[in-house]
């Protein structure tokens, strides 16, 4: 239920959001925490800063805030563009449709929103203001089978078309797709 409190989205490149990565790791490493996640390496702050600190030099990199009139971070999503061609390392030998493969995209790469400011809408604002204006073709993401952020996507007009394991032994994610 909305509480009352507004947020202030801002959109920023790969260089501003080098220089808010902690605040950025404060909200994600918590949200990862919780169930339905599982204990993982790849959920630690060590290796949310590292990863994304790369992946604020792709191009088309962007990131959007959510602050509320205190400036408390509330939530956040990011992304940049994947070159045509390009796809996320897969080693389950499953394969996408080549026309997304080959069309323009963008990666979503993560969509966070702290837990006193879900269930207003929040995360849908944020994410429609990531991809508002996009040049790209097609929005793309990984998310967790039967999780209920993947039920979200998909209630947001998302569709599933294809899976990802990014190495042996990782959880296998499914790749949910929107035409921009």
């Amino acid at each position: 239920m909305p509480d009352g409190v507004s947020h202030t989205l801002n959109r920023h490149d790969g260089q501003q959001a080098r220089g808010m990565l902690d605040q950025l790791a404060d909200l994600y490493v918590p949200a990862y925490a919780e169930p339905p996640y599982k204990p993982h390496p790849m959920f630690s702050r060590e290796a949310f800063l590292e990863r994304t600190t790369r992946q604020t030099h792709r191009d088309g990199f962007t990131l959007i805030t959510a602050h509320t009139a205190t400036q408390q971070l509330a939530g956040f999503a990011f992304g940049f563009t994947l070159a045509l061609g390009r796809w996320w390392r897969d080693v389950s030998g499953s394969t996408p449709p080549a026309d997304i493969v080959n069309a323009s995209k963008f990666a979503v790469v993560e969509l966070v929103v702290a837990p006193p400011h879900r269930d207003q809408g929040l995360a849908r604002r944020i994410l429609n203001a990531l991809l508002d204006g996009r040049p790209e073709q097609h929005a793309v993401l990984l998310a967790q089978p039967d999780t209920p952020a993947r039920a979200i996507y998909v209630h947001w007009g998302w569709t599933e078309i294809a899976k990802v394991q990014s190495q042996p032994g990782a959880e296998t994610d499914d790749v949910l797709t929107l035409k921009l």
